[in-house]
This record gives C-alpha cells, structure tokens and sequence, in this order.
C-alpha cells in the first residue's frame, strides 16, 4: 500500500471514530448524496466516496467525479498533510485540477481536523 493511499486510510478512519468529522462530512455534502474526488498519481487512479457518515477509497476511474487532482503521489499528499502549499503546485504545475476545485477546501478542513484531534 502506498503512503498515499495509507494516508487516506488513515483519514477514513479518522471519520468513521470521531463524530465532530462525521459533522464536517454532513456539512461538506450538505444536500447531495455525497461527492466524488478521483485522484491520478503514477501508482494509478484512485478516487474517494464522501457521503454524510461515511468516506472510502476505491481503486480505478469513476465516471463522472466532482473533481479530479493530477499530480505525483508525493505531492498530494505533500498537499494534504500541509507541508507543501495547494496554490504554489498548481501555479508551477505539479498538481492539475480538473472540475469543481472548490471541493479542495472541505477536504482541507476535515485533513486538518483529522490531523488536530489525533
């Protein structure tokens, strides 16, 4: 298994034992059953399900996603965990958002939140 996909892991977990980040999943979906976010890296495509009490992690392309990150493994998850900033990757062209990039910010917020209450 891959750091990223460890990572993800990791957050899932996170949401399914704390019910403060099962809030931030109702109020990130808000009135749609739930939102899409693929993820291409050179290890493969991946994409995550967000529904209101739930996230999971599958392996290969959904058809029509909210949004799409493209980037190396490395720096998404760079990315995620805060040490590499989201508007200098996309400026010098290591991440490509493809979509609604507005869903970065939720997915942001509920990294952090996973990552505080550790």
């Amino acid at each position: 298994m891959s750091q990223l996909q460890e990572f993800f892991q990791f957050l899932a977990s996170k949401v399914k034992e704390k019910p403060d980040l099962k809030k931030n999943l109702i109020d990130w979906v808000g009135p749609y059953d739930g939102k899409i976010l693929q993820v291409f890296t050179e290890e493969g495509a991946q994409y995550m399900v967000v529904t209101k009490d739930n996230m999971t992690l599958h392996t290969g392309v959904y058809p029509s996603p909210d949004v799409i990150f493209k980037a190396k493994a490395a720096t998404l998850l760079g990315i995620f965990t805060g040490e590499t900033p989201f508007k200098d990757t996309m400026k010098d062209g290591r991440l490509e958002v493809i979509g609604n990039a507005n869903e970065a910010d939720p997915l942001a917020n509920l990294i952090l939140a996973a990552m505080m209450g550790m």
